[in-house]
């Protein structure tokens, strides 16, 4: 199934499951509406007592074994003649007593107005229809839905005050937004892009969570500051986010957020899924740092993540993403001036690519602390992943399986760790993996990956690397498998007997490039350099090939070189151990005396035996 179909499933599910659910009525005499603990905790389910953080359960439950820590069985089902709860509680407010109707045609807008200026904790059951808002609603504490109720917008036009839920300059100790199905209503149009269905600023230890957040003219999830301080300490997890005109969450200033276990979906190619883009400040208020966004399942037609930054003083950094899995036309992106971003960790992701030229990685503003590792790219006819600007990036143990012209290009990257990795159906000439100049760059590590069926050039260097080793790799390629170009003369590229060259191609394609050889291979393919305790005498030698006696004896061969091709080969040995010292010279004859030959300062030879 594909991720958008999931996604789809899902809202479904969630649809049915609310038209199963039986609305809390009120009672025909007027009484105020009575709620067992039994059927608010059956409604709340996991996402509503996690909402109703800080006493407010143990306030709603009103027993003391509920303080006392009993779990919510013992609380529900094993205790007998439980009081029942009526909305008068102190600690919460239920929306219906402040004549909200939700009958999809009563502006209830001044209802949730009125239930949030308490103060309290709000309840909002669902109705048979939905609540209809025509404004912004401002929360100073948490907001719970019971049977996931439907909350529309009415008129949306992107402008501010078409905002749903405000959450603005909130200090306390937590304010959860949870059980809810906020329906933005938002189909087409460019007019603005202001009308979030969730706004948060200025404000610490909100979570929104367990939520249906549908078609916003704007964001999903807007994090902000107002220009006074980042919001910190942000959840967004475990909710359906859909078809938002803008970003399903966008961080404008946020610090300490986390992204977790949502199934979103972004249909509109505009800014990004997930937009981590400060506004442009002098002061310092809008930052983006420590982000976590994981476990997450999507499918977008823009890019996943985007990390932007116009302020050069306050880079975005300290951002992991990890664990996700779906489609989108990138994956993260990091593409633009001025300012730069740092540390990023991308770890264990999966992606598959929403349209032709979709690239999991578009990195050239990421500068320091990047690292991209265990993740699975089988975007088919992808384009290749782009790592430009940074340094000492780590590329490890991943696995690029599809057909496209290119799995990873470095440009002006030092100090580069590429290793581990599984590098599968590339047919390029511009290199599987590129590292492609025209900078001169060094002191890179690639080592220990596998290139599979691969075309035309497997490693490729465009420009001068110094310092480089290149050990360990297995690379099997039908025409070039390592190929230095020639703006990359007089490379430093220290290519050691430990690789392994498979398929068809030559191992090295420009090797008079390099500044040294440190195989033979460079030279001739299989070509080999290795150990025998005698002259070969079966299997096929490729000439220039050397094998060091592993048994040497006084004046035994050293060791043998193939001087011509063939099976065996024509060889040669290579001296003998101890015939030679500065002034002489020891040799054997054929019945196996042994004579010092040695000579004096007139030229004279001299043969004395051993």
């Amino acid at each position: 199934m594909k991720d958008s179909e999931l996604h789809d499933v899902k809202l479904q599910e969630i649809d049915t499951q609310r038209q199963l659910e039986l609305p809390v009525q009120e009672e025909e005499t007027g009484q105020a509406r009575k709620m067992t603990r039994r059927s608010l905790l059956a409604v709340l389910g996991t996402a509503g007592l996690t909402a109703a953080a800080g006493g407010m359960v143990m306030s709603l439950l009103g027993t003391p074994a509920a303080a006392a820590g009993s779990s919510v069985t013992e609380n529900v089902y094993e205790q007998q003649g439980l009081a029942l709860l009526e909305t008068c509680d102190p600690g919460w407010v239920n929306v219906l007593d402040y004549n909200a109707v939700g009958d999809g045609t009563t502006d209830d807008t001044d209802a949730f107005r009125s239930a949030a200026a308490t103060g309290k904790p709000m309840i909002v059951p669902k109705t048979t229809s939905f609540y209809k808002l025509s404004g912004s609603v401002s929360l100073t504490a948490s907001m719970i839905g019971i049977g996931m109720p439907e909350i529309r917008m009415d008129g949306s036009d992107g402008s501010e005050q078409k905002r749903m839920l405000q959450i603005h300059n909130y200090l306390g100790g937590g304010l959860h937004v949870t059980g809810l199905y906020l329906n933005g209503g938002y189909t087409t149009g460019t007019a603005n892009e202001q009308s979030h269905l969730v706004r948060i600023a200025n404000s610490v230890n909100v979570f929104i969570h367990n939520n249906v957040l549908l078609a916003p003219y704007g964001d999903c999830v807007y994090i902000g500051s107002d220009y006074i301080a980042p919001s910190e300490n942000v959840h967004i997890r475990d909710n359906v986010l859909s078809n938002p005109r803008r970003c399903a969450v966008a961080v404008v200033s946020g610090r300490k957020v986390w992204i977790e276990g949502n199934v979103i979906k972004d249909s509109f190619p505009y800014v990004a899924t997930i937009d981590l883009e400060p506004n442009s400040s002098s002061t310092g208020s809008d930052i983006v740092e420590d982000i976590w966004i994981t476990e997450n399942e999507y499918y977008s037609e823009i890019y996943f993540i985007n990390s932007y930054n116009p302020n050069t003083a306050s880079p975005n950094k300290r951002i992991t993403i990890t664990g996700n899995k779906g489609q989108a036309r990138y994956f993260f992106r990091c593409n633009s001036a001025p300012a730069i971003t740092v540390q990023v960790t991308i770890k264990d992701n999966d992606f598959y690519g929403s349209v032709s030229d979709a690239r999991m990685i578009q990195s050239s503003n990421v500068t320091k602390g990047l690292e991209i590792s265990g993740n699975r790219d089988y975007a088919t006819g992808a384009s290749g992943w782009n790592i430009a600007n940074s340094e000492a990036p780590i590329v490890a143990g991943n696995r690029i399986e599809s057909a496209r012209a290119i799995a990873v290009s470095f440009t002006n990257c030092s100090s580069v760790q590429f290793k581990d990795n599984l590098i599968k159906d590339i047919n390029s000439s511009n290199g599987a993996v590129r590292f492609a100049g025209p900078q001169a760059t060094g002191r890179h590590l690639i080592t220990g990956n596998q290139l599979v069926n691969i075309g035309s050039v497997g490693y490729w260097f465009g420009g001068v690397v110094t310092e480089t080793l290149f050990d360990g790799n297995v690379t099997e390629c039908a025409g070039k498998c390592v190929q230095i170009d020639t703006p990359a003369v007089g490379s430093d590229l220290r290519i050691t007997a430990g690789n392994v060259f498979a398929g068809t191609g030559i191992p090295v394609f420009g090797a008079a490039n390099l500044k040294v050889w440190t195989s033979p291979e460079i030279q001739s393919k299989d070509m080999i350099s290795g150990w025998a305790t005698a002259l070969p005498v079966t299997g096929t030698w490729k000439r220039g090939s050397i094998l060091w006696n592993v048994q040497p004896s006084t004046l035994s061969p050293v060791g043998w070189i193939c001087v011509s091709d063939g099976s065996p080969g024509v060889w040669e040995p290579i001296g003998s151990a101890g015939a030679l010292s500065a002034s002489s010279l020891k040799l054997k004859s054929p019945n196996g005396s042994v004579f010092i030959v040695t000579v004096t300062d007139a030229g004279q030879l001299s043969v004395t035996p051993a």
